[in-house]
């Protein structure tokens, strides 16, 4: 698919010069400005404005740039498709969460093990430095965390509900007088409201939903509130007695320093996986997402 003189009057246009635009193509400017002259005649219509300065689009050049873009939006497209059928591949994962960082190293040697032409390539981030790179398209699978099931498009698809919890230091007195495994909501946004929570940043499934119980509850959200990156380092500040935190379940350790509750209600989050618009699945795409859809329920 030759779409060659597409990008001659793309070009034309971005440059909004004859010259620059054939100095970029590497054409000579008269074989550029022979084939725009040639076009035009046949459509029967200008393509650009001709200014002192600049090279304009017309109202049919506008047009006629619209179907290009197209054009060679489904030529890429098609050329990917293409190649993703073969088995040799690479695959671009990204997690915002541990519990994804731990599916991909169980699941991953199994797929080496049937692809051993296929490379993967792992990043974990907050999902707010993911979203270019996802919307882009440069990440073929996302592994994610979101508050709501009304959060979940077409391209997503729930892997598991997993379970928030109340992670609070062993030895605080709410802990002494509450030896039990549950916490009512009403609770966290009252009695504990003083505490110094350690919330993850905005934006974040866990930090929507803490701050959905505040603004539910108490209509504010708390005065002491220390924003941290990182499950591990929640806990451990936890089990110094640093402050009180919401924790997925995926995420629980340190069990002899921390006292976990389970919410009354129950509060969770949705474990996603999302994939690429219009992506179709090679050999090894389809054994990742089948290895995935299963590992939960494995």
């Amino acid at each position: 698919m030759d779409v060659k003189y597409l990008t001659y009057i793309i070009t034309i246009a971005q440059e909004q010069n004859m010259t620059k635009a054939a100095e970029k193509l590497f054409v000579s400017q008269s074989s550029l400005s022979y084939y725009l002259s040639k076009l035009e005649q046949d459509l029967g219509t200008p393509l650009f404005f001709r200014t002192k300065n600049k090279l304009l689009p017309t109202p049919a050049g506008q047009l006629y740039l619209d179907a290009a873009y197209e054009v060679i939006e489904i030529k890429e497209r098609l050329y990917q498709n293409i190649s993703n059928l073969e088995n040799k591949a690479h695959i671009v994962i990204a997690t915002t969460s541990l519990w994804g960082t731990k599916m991909f190293s169980d699941i991953v040697p199994k797929l080496k093990e049937a692809f051993p032409d296929v490379t993967f390539e792992l990043s974990q981030a907050e999902i707010i430095f993911l979203q270019n790179e996802i919307s882009s398209g440069k990440i073929d699978f996302s592994l994610l965390s979101l508050s709501s099931p009304d959060e979940i498009s077409d391209s997503m698809e729930i892997l598991r509900k997993e379970e928030m919890l109340l992670a609070v230091p062993g030895n605080h007195p709410y802990v002494l007088s509450h030896p039990g495994d549950t916490i009512d909501q009403k609770d966290v946004a009252s009695i504990l409201f003083n505490e110094n929570f350690l919330l993850s940043r905005k934006g974040s499934a866990n930090r929507m939903l803490a701050d959905q119980l505040f603004l539910r509850y108490s209509q504010r959200l708390p005065d002491h509130i220390c924003e941290v990156n990182g499950l591990p380092l929640t806990c451990d500040m936890v089990a110094q007695g640093v402050g009180i935190a919401f924790m997925p379940s995926s995420g629980k350790s340190l069990e002899n320093m921390i006292h976990y509750y389970s919410f009354s209600p129950g509060l969770y989050r949705y474990n996603v996986l999302l994939h690429k618009k219009n992506l179709t699945f090679n050999r090894p795409e389809q054994a990742f997402l089948e290895l995935a859809r299963q590992y939960f329920s494995s």
